[in-house]
Parts: C-alpha cells; structure tokens; sequence
C-alpha cells in the first residue's frame, strides 16, 4: 500500500498510522506509517475460510478487532492461526510484536526490564528497556500471544488490566511508576491449542476478555492447490499430491482421537512434496522420512504403518 508522508513518530517512536477510509474484510486500513514491524504479504497469500454461517475467519476476526475486542484464535497447531493475525496486519498496516510463550515466559518477558547502562559521565545507571507488549500498547500495534495456554498464570495476569475495554484499560509498570494509556489501535490476538500436551486452562475471567474464533485445516482441495503452489510439482502429480493430503486427513484423525500425540501440519506436507519434486524421492520414502523423524517416539510404529499402507 502507497505509503503515507504524515508525522507518525512520538519522540524517537514510530506508531500506527492513523485510520483511512479503506477497509479490508470488516477492519479500518491504516495509513502506512513505514513502520519496521508491519509485516509485508500478498493480498492473496491466505485462504478466507467458512467459520460461521457464510462468514469467512477473515470476516468475524476483522469486524472483532474493529470493535476493539481482542481475539482468541483457538484450533490445532499448522491450520494457520498465527499466519492469519500476520496477514491481517499486512493487508491494514498494522504493526506486529509477536511473543511464543511457554512455562519459561515471565511477565518481565512481556512488559520489559531495567539494566545497566553507562551514562555520558561514565557512571552506572539504571534504564527501563520495553517489552513486546508495552512496545505494542505505546505504538498501537496488535501483539500476538503465540500458545497462550502454554504460559502459567502469573504470567498472563500482567495482561489483565491493558485488556480491559477501551475506557479503563491500562498498563502499569511496576518498577518505574509509568502508567500508560494504550495507543488508540492497540490490540491483542492470541492462539491455543486446546488439549495440546504440556498447556493450562486458561481462567474464566481471563477468557471473557477475548472473542474467541475457531479455525480447521483447510479442506482437502484446497489444500492440494497450496501445494502446488508452494513446491515445483509438475501438474502430473496431481495423483501424488492428493494421495498425500488424503493421508494426511487420516493423521488428523488419528491425532484428534487421541491415537496419535503429534498433529501433521501444511508445512510438513509442503516439505514432503518439496522432496518428491525431480523425483528426488518416492512419495512414500519422502513422508516416511519427514513424518517418523518428527513425530513422537511412541507414534512412530502407527506413522510408518500407515505410511505403507496408504501411501
């Protein structure tokens, strides 16, 4: 998108742009403000998918954000959650901090800390250094919370107050006194796996401050085309590659009925098809060794059966 010649620095601080009259699906295109954390795609790179009556995810996750509400993506891991929070930002201008939590992520991870710098006069001091989430809050960026049920609870509770609705919210820091009000633009999406091993549940109280969105993978011819359009795949192969996402539906399967503890994602069956161009490998022999050497130990006997059974 043309970028926009107005001011959008505070200080030293590049900021969201401010709203336009465009939208894209239900949400306010910003100005493009040069920031460095807008991520850069193509309007075409993600597929809008059904989640609702005739209502695309692009649509419900848009006219959510655009009402200010922060949002849940929820659904097992490679359907695309995180892409799709990328994708958004690209297509509004919206700049994207994006955090991986785990039980290993503290809430100083988030907010930020103080270090040791050496001032002009060569003493020691003390300097306060952002985190991804007081960056996002000051700039009106969307913070994305990667595995959000994979962080403790102490965690999660520095993000209570700035998730507030628009009126009250706000975000304190602790070790400076700083109070800040969030940046008008600023939002919060976050994606769970639910079930997934090593995660919590989330509390109620904390989940009612998001609007929760669903999300699949994608269906079967659809992914076919992706396929193709991601790898060097001649067209003759069209039986190969179907064979492959048809096996992969039956991984799926097997993964939400509890057999299997490792889910099988888009990326790992563009990997696959990637082997199988120039007939580098089988089809069979490019699965078997993407799939066995990446699932879990205790799946890997069900995973080579099936691959020699189906495939």
């Amino acid at each position: 998108m043309t970028r926009d010649d107005t001011d959008h620095t505070i200080g030293d601080r590049t900021v969201a742009g401010d709203p336009t009259d465009e939208q894209f699906g239900r949400l306010t295109v910003l100005a493009d403000s040069g920031h460095e954390k807008t991520p850069d795609l193509d309007a075409d790179a993600y597929y809008h998918r059904q989640v609702t009556g005739d209502r695309t995810d692009v649509e419900v996750v848009t006219h959510a954000l655009e009402l200010g509400m922060n949002v849940l993506l929820k659904g097992p891991p490679g359907v695309g959650k995180s892409f799709l929070t990328r994708y958004l930002c690209a297509m509004t201008n919206r700049p994207l901090y994006r955090v991986t939590l785990s039980e290993t992520t503290y809430r100083e991870d988030l907010v930020g800390h103080l270090h040791l710098v050496s001032s002009e006069s060569g003493e020691t001091i003390t300097e306060w250094v952002d985190g991804p989430l007081t960056r996002a809050v000051r700039e009106g960026a969307v913070l994305l919370l990667d595995e959000i049920n994979a962080a403790d609870a102490n965690t999660v509770a520095a993000l209570n107050a700035v998730m507030e609705q628009r009126a009250t919210r706000s975000l304190t820091i602790p070790q400076t006194g700083e109070q800040i009000t969030p940046h008008d633009q600023f939002r919060v999406v976050a994606t769970s796996n639910p079930g997934y091993q090593g995660t919590y549940e989330l509390n109620d109280a904390f989940e009612d401050r998001f609007r929760h969105v669903e999300l699949s993978y994608l269906p079967e011819a659809v992914e076919v085309e992706l396929l193709f359009d991601r790898t060097d795949l001649d067209r003759g192969r069209e039986s190969d590659v179907r064979d492959l996402v048809s096996f992969a539906g039956r991984l799926r399967e097997a993964y939400v009925d509890g057999e299997l503890s490792t889910p099988v994602t888009t990326r790992e069956l563009v990997r696959i098809a990637r082997f199988v161009e120039d007939d580098f490998m089988t089809l069979r022999e490019a699965a078997r060794s993407e799939l066995v050497a990446r699932v879990d130990e205790f799946d890997e006997s069900l995973v080579r059966t099936l691959v020699d059974k189906r495939l």
